[in-house]
């Protein structure tokens, strides 16, 4: 056999395997990173024969980067009637999803609210659980959440109680226009140790644009517990307007 032929196949084999070997070898393409950040901003404030003072700020921060989702929010409500603040209610939550398929994910988050006239001074609550989209429409989602929670929760009165909550969730969003939507949440947490002691916290939402990235959003929150602190209503409503930015 003619010695040009093996080193003719041995060229040819050389030529053939050299693309995929550098395919093989380079690097995996980044995830692109999408980001979202939204502020909300109310603000109140009369004078001469009543003094009343009261805002609403908030923040949410989104990025998702390949299966991985990033959130994080934080939201106040504070009054004041002349000298005396008559409302101071505090919430921050931090979050992250991974996305297993199209439908479902796990999370892991925590947060912490301070509602005084509520009789809580601070609690903290760490969560994990798994999150399933069940309708993803052209004008409407739906979402469901199961999981559990364990919680640090300390009264105006000092009192302490650490407990293990389950938690369910379900959030239903419904498009008018890109920029106009209607957003219902619901969460359920029920205390593993004290049968009566469970907790309901609603939040209906409407956003309407006034351009492309301010709109006017409209917030009814309902924050119902069963067992709350001693002296104070099992029932807290909210309802707060004010401008929306989009970044």
């Amino acid at each position: 056999m003619p010695r040009t032929l093996p080193r003719a196949l041995a060229a040819l084999a050389s030529a053939l395997l050299t693309p995929a070997l550098l395919l093989s070898q380079a690097p995996a393409a980044a995830p692109a990173v999408i980001t979202k950040v939204t502020a909300d901003f109310g603000f109140v404030q009369t004078s001469g024969n009543t003094q009343v003072t009261t805002m609403n700020v908030g923040e949410k921060f989104t990025q998702q980067r390949g299966r991985f989702t990033l959130q994080q929010a934080f939201a106040l409500v504070y009054g004041q009637q002349r000298d005396t603040v008559n409302t101071n209610n505090l919430r921050a939550n931090v979050r992250g999803d991974y996305k297993i398929d199209n439908i479902f994910s796990l999370f892991v988050g925590g947060g912490f609210d301070r509602n005084t006239f509520a009789g809580i001074e601070r609690r903290f609550e760490e969560q994990l659980g798994v999150a399933a989209r069940l309708l993803a429409a052209v004008s409407d989602t739906v979402r469901v959440e199961g999981g559990g929670s364990v919680t640090q929760q300390i009264g105006t009165d000092g009192r302490q109680q650490n407990f293990p909550s389950a938690r369910g969730a379900a959030s239903w969003r419904h498009v008018f226009t890109p920029a106009a939507y209607f957003q219902q949440n619901v969460e359920f947490l029920p205390n593993m140790k004290e049968s009566e002691d469970w907790r309901v916290n609603t939040e209906s939402s409407i956003i309407a644009p006034l351009s492309a990235k301010i709109g006017l959003k409209l917030s009814y929150v309902v924050r119902f517990d069963n067992l709350p602190e001693p002296t104070f209503s099992k029932t807290d409503k909210l309802f707060t307007t004010g401008i929306q930015v989009t970044f």
